[in-house]
C-alpha cells in the first residue's frame, strides 16, 4: 500500500459514513484541541478519524499526518489518496464532526471524473510510476554539485577580483532558488520515490541552505494554499495585513500608495527571503501560518527548525568572517544571494496564481461553502506558461505546469507536460477556462496587471 497516490478513485462513489459512531458527537473544539503527538484527530467529510496509533506506522510518515492533527482535511486526504488508503482510514473512525471551520467543496463534476480517468488510464497504459523519476536524481546531485562549487569559489575568491566573487554570489542565489523550485518542492509534496525519509531530506534543504522553515512552509502551501487556493481567508498565500505593501485583492482596504504598487512591488520582491526568515519566527510563536494553525513543533522538527537557522547565519555570515572577508564583503555577498533567490523563486510563484486572468473564488456567505468542484477551482486560479519549452520547464521546476501540479501534485515533475495535455484537452471539452501565456514574460505581465488593476481607486460598486 502506497500513502500518497492521488486521485486513483472517484470520491463521490465513496460514503464516508461512520454507521458504528452515529451517535458520537465531536465539538470542533475537541477536534481543535487534538493536535498533540500524543492525540491525533482529523476530520474527513464530517467523520472524525482517531490516527494517534497510525501516525507512526503511515508508509507517507508521520510528519503529514501530524500537520493535519485537529484539522478537517477533506480535501488534501482526497488530493493524496486512493480507495485502499480510504478502506485503512475507516478503521479509525470514532465520531460525526458537529460543525465546521473551513469550506467544503461539492460532489465532484462531470470534468473532474472524466480527468481523473483519463490521467489514471495515461499511467496504467504506459505502466509508468507517476512518482518515479530519474531525471529528479540526476537534478539534484547537479544541484549539489552547483551549490558547493560556487559557495566554495565565492570563499575561496574573495580575496582576489570582485568580479568573480560578485558572479559567484548570483550564481549561488541562482543554485539556492533552483533547489527550492525542484528538490524542496518535490519533497514538500512527496512527489519523487517512496520515502518519507527521503522527502524530509529534501526538504529541510529550505531550513540549512535558505534560513526558512520547511514545516511552516508545509503548513502554508501543502494544508492551505494547494487547497484552497486564491480562497480569501483560507489561502496563506493570499493571506494579508491590515497594513499590506500590497493590494493583491479587492477586499483590502485602498490606499493612494496603491497606485504605484506595479512599480515598487517588483522591487520589494528581492526581500523575499528576509521577509520568510522574519515571518517564521513570528508564526512559529504565534502557532499560526496565516489563516492556519500550526501544531506544536516536536523535538526534530525543533532541531531541524533552530539548526537550520544557525547553520545558515554559520555558513552565510560567521564562516565568511572566520576565513578573514571584510563585513561589507559579506554583507554584500549575502544581499547578491538572497535578492537573486528571492527574485526569481516570487516570480515564479506570483507568475502562476497572482494574475489578472484568473479566478478569485468566494466562499458562499449563506453556506460557508465553495460552489465549484474543488478540480475546477483550480483550473481557473491557476496561470501556465512556457509549455513546451524545456529550458523554462527545467528553471521553473515545471511549475509552468502550474495546473496540473495543482490537480494531481504527487506526481513528479517530468511526468506534468504529458498530464498538462491531458488536462488541457479535457478543460477544453467541458468548457473550463485554462490560462496559459506564450512564455515566462508574458506570465509575469499578468502579475504586473493585477497590480495595476487593483492599485487603481476602487469605484463606488467596490
Amino acid at each position: 500500500m502506497t500513502s500518497i497516490c492521488s486521485m486513483h478513485v472517484h470520491y463521490s462513489d465513496i460514503k464516508l459514513t461512520a454507521p458504528d459512531f452515529t451517535s458520537n458527537i465531536v465539538t470542533l473544539e475537541e477536534l481543535r484541541t487534538a493536535c498533540e503527538y500524543n492525540k491525533v484527530w482529523v476530520s474527513v467529510d464530517r467523520v472524525v478519524y482517531d490516527l494517534t496509533e497510525f501516525m507512526d506506522k503511515h508508509p507517507g510518515g508521520w510528519e503529514f499526518i501530524y500537520m493535519a492533527a485537529g484539522k478537517d482535511i477533506s480535501q488534501v486526504f482526497k488530493s493524496y489518496h486512493g480507495q485502499a488508503q480510504h478502506q485503512v482510514l475507516l478503521k479509525y473512525q470514532i465520531g460525526i464532526l458537529s460543525g465546521q471551520d473551513v469550506p467544503s467543496f461539492p460532489p465532484e463534476d462531470e470534468f473532474s471524473l472524466t480527468l481523473k480517468e483519463r490521467v489514471n488510464n495515461y499511467f496504467r497504459s504506459t505502466k509508468i510510476d507517476q512518482r518515479s523519476s530519474p531525471f529528479a536524481y540526476v537534478r539534484y546531485f547537479l544541484n549539489t554539485i552547483a551549490l558547493l562549487v560556487f559557495y566554495a569559489l565565492q570563499w575561496t575568491t574573495f580575496l582576489h577580483g570582485a568580479w568573480m566573487f560578485y558572479i559567484m554570489a548570483i550564481a549561488y542565489g541562482a543554485a539556492l532558488a533552483q533547489y527550492s523550485l525542484s528538490a524542496m518542492h518535490d519533497g514538500s509534496h512527496g512527489a519523487v520515490s517512496y520515502s518519507p525519509a527521503f522527502w524530509r531530506l529534501l526538504a529541510m534543504g529550505h531550513d540549512f541552505l535558505n534560513g526558512c522553515s520547511s514545516t511552516l512552509w508545509a503548513y502554508q502551501h501543502v494544508m492551505s494554499h494547494h487547497i484552497f487556493t486564491n480562497v480569501e481567508g483560507f489561502d496563506s498565500d493570499i493571506d494579508t495585513s491590515d497594513m499590506e505593501f500590497y493590494r493583491i485583492k479587492e477586499s483590502q482596504k485602498y490606499s493612494a500608495i496603491y497606485r504605484f504598487q506595479s512599480m515598487y512591488s517588483p522591487v520589494l520582491y528581492f526581500f523575499l527571503g528576509i521577509s520568510i526568515r522574519i515571518g517564521d519566527m513570528c508564526n512559529y510563536y504565534r502557532g499560526r501560518r496565516g489563516p492556519l494553525k500550526v501544531n506544536p513543533f516536536t523535538a526534530s522538527q525543533n532541531l531541524i527548525f533552530w539548526g537550520g537557522k544557525l547553520f545558515f547565519l554559520v555558513t552565510r555570515i560567521a564562516f565568511p568572517l572566520y576565513l578573514g572577508a571584510t563585513l561589507l564583503r559579506v554583507t554584500t555577498a549575502f544581499l547578491l544571494t538572497d535578492f537573486t533567490f528571492s527574485i526569481i523563486v516570487t516570480m515564479i510563484f506570483q507568475a502562476t496564481h497572482l494574475v489578472d486572468s484568473v479566478a478569485f473564488p468566494q466562499v458562499n456567505p449563506e453556506t460557508g461553502n465553495i460552489d465549484v468542484d474543488w478540480a475546477r477551482l483550480q483550473v481557473e486560479t491557476a496561470q501556465d506558461f512556457s509549455h513546451d519549452k524545456p529550458f523554462m520547464t527545467f528553471f521553473s521546476g515545471s511549475l509552468n505546469y502550474q495546473v496540473a501540479h495543482h490537480l494531481f501534485p504527487s506526481i513528479a515533475q517530468e511526468h506534468l507536460p504529458a498530464v498538462a495535455k491531458i488536462v488541457r484537452q479535457t478543460a477544453t471539452e467541458f468548457s473550463v477556462k485554462y490560462e496559459i501565456k506564450e512564455g515566462l514574460w508574458a506570465a509575469i505581465g499578468g502579475h504586473i496587471g493585477l497590480l495595476k488593476m487593483l492599485g487603481t481607486p476602487p469605484t463606488s460598486s467596490h
